[in-house]
């Protein structure tokens, strides 16, 4: 009876995990992750990067394998808190690059770090990538290990907000994160929901770049001052430890498959990851043996398995055409940058705030206006009225519009995301009903 009591705690936890499945965590459409290459032009160096990448023997273990041990954590506002603690040491944490120890995150009780069932992490020797989101923001953790009963051991701490739109230069130039290059992870990786809904449209994919990594070896360094230094290229904001020549790709590089690969021979959901990296490529985002990260399928309703998809189906399903480095080309996304290792974190944006809303007569007339004034903001704003979208306009801190009923709800968000602070909640309109002083007219229509 007791073996049958534990089954069904571990069904009921398995169950609990499955219907709290989510779509993964994305940033709006104007990122650069959903930025659709097909027409993006090539580096000029491309085919010769290209052939010195093969040379070194492309993909880590030579073929393009999948790596499914990253799992990606929902977490409710009621999730409880640990607080991060420097490993291995507060002088060998990533500052300025990361959030300060001390820094809390949301763990739920059910969490897994990458490749394990629980909390528990050999962080002295494996990545240990920790993944969790809470709403709009984006906890990820790199090298975690839980540490009594709140606290959580980390060499990093990336806190991302999925309702923005980063500048190139992400966090920050130079700056790292949970990923050498100073990407988000769990946006760049494809799980088997998506995978699934994107099969139920005809051509379908999945709208957004995908995570590689490569051998240190096989990433480019350049020679500055009789020094072999690391490089790295847009979308990246930082290079980890490459090694390689400087003939071959850098950190940060975005990679297009060819246009006329054999799509169609592989299996539907391959075929769905495939046509992602003709149209929105595969992006270096780390150091590495094993190509591609998927999402595992522990919180998710639909399974790898029952997809088709297996960690060798690009070298194995189709061995008459197996997705090789020189399937790809290399985009160009701007000048190699020399790593310096001197972070300089980005501004946090500040969110609209401190609105206050009149509603006033305009004049000598009877016609009335809301004038709505607030601070900070991105440079164009969403403009609400209750359920309402009233205008997307420039952000110069101040609007004017047509009034609504005493109570109505005014909001001022960064345009297209979900950035409204809680301090932008107006005051109520308390000029909109107020008496109106009559005029006698010796003719005529009253005037608007």
């Amino acid at each position: 009876m007791a073996c049958c009591r534990s089954l069904s705690a571990a069904l009921l936890v398995l169950l609990a995990a499955a219907a709290r499945a989510e779509p993964p965590p994305r940033f709006p459409p104007g990122a650069v992750w959903h930025q659709d290459i097909r027409d993006a032009p090539l580096h000029p160096d491309s085919a010769a990067m290209v052939a010195t990448w093969v040379g070194l023997g492309g993909f880590g273990n030579g073929r393009m394998q999948i790596d499914f041990s990253f799992h990606v954590v929902r977490a409710g506002n009621d999730a409880p808190l640990r607080t991060i603690l420097a490993y291995p040491s507060a002088g060998s944490y990533y500052s300025p690059d990361c959030e300060a120890p001390g820094t809390a995150m949301p763990v739920p009780v059910d969490a897994a770090i990458e490749g394990q069932d629980g909390l528990a992490c050999d962080n002295a020797n494996g990545d240990c990538h920790l993944l969790v989101v809470q709403g709009a923001r984006l906890y990820e953790a790199y090298r975690a290990n839980a540490s009594g009963a709140g606290g959580l051991q980390a060499q990093c701490l990336a806190v991302w907000r999925l309702d923005r739109v980063y500048p190139a230069s992400n966090r920050g130039e130079h700056c790292t994160s949970a990923d050498a290059a100073g990407f988000p992870i769990a946006p760049l990786l494809f799980n088997a929901d998506e995978v699934h809904a994107a099969m139920q449209q005809a051509d379908g994919d999945l709208g957004h770049a995908i995570r590689f990594i490569l051998p240190n070896a096989r990433m480019a360094t350049t020679l500055a001052g009789g020094v072999r230094r690391p490089v790295y290229v847009r979308p990246a904001s930082h290079a980890g430890g490459p090694s390689g020549p400087e003939g071959t790709i850098p950190y940060g590089a975005r990679l297009r498959l060819r246009a006329d690969f054999p799509v169609g021979l592989y299996p539907p959901a391959a075929q769905v990851i495939l046509r992602t990296m003709q149209r929105y490529g595969i992006v270096l985002s780390d150091g590495g043996n094993i190509a591609l990260t998927a999402e595992s399928d522990r919180y998710t309703e639909q399974t790898w398995a029952s997809l088709g998809i297996t960690s060798r189906v690009f070298d194995q399903a189709v061995p008459a055409a197996p997705v090789r480095a020189q399937d790809f080309a290399v985009l160009d996304t701007g000048p190699r940058i020399v790593e310096t290792y001197a972070c300089v974190r980005n501004a946090e944006p500040v969110d609209p705030h401190a609105l206050v809303a009149r509603t006033q007569r305009v004049g000598a007339s009877r016609r009335e206006l809301t004038t709505l004034s607030w601070q900070g903001g991105a440079e164009r704003v969403d403009i609400h009225a209750g359920a309402e979208l009233v205008a997307t306009v420039d952000n110069a801190g101040q609007h004017l519009a047509k009034p609504r009923p005493a109570g109505t709800p005014w909001r001022v968000c960064d345009a297209g995301t979900t950035a409204c602070s809680e301090a932008a909640a107006p005051l109520p309109d308390r000029y909109l009903h107020a008496p109106m002083p009559t005029r006698k007219r010796s003719s005529g229509r009253d005037q608007p």
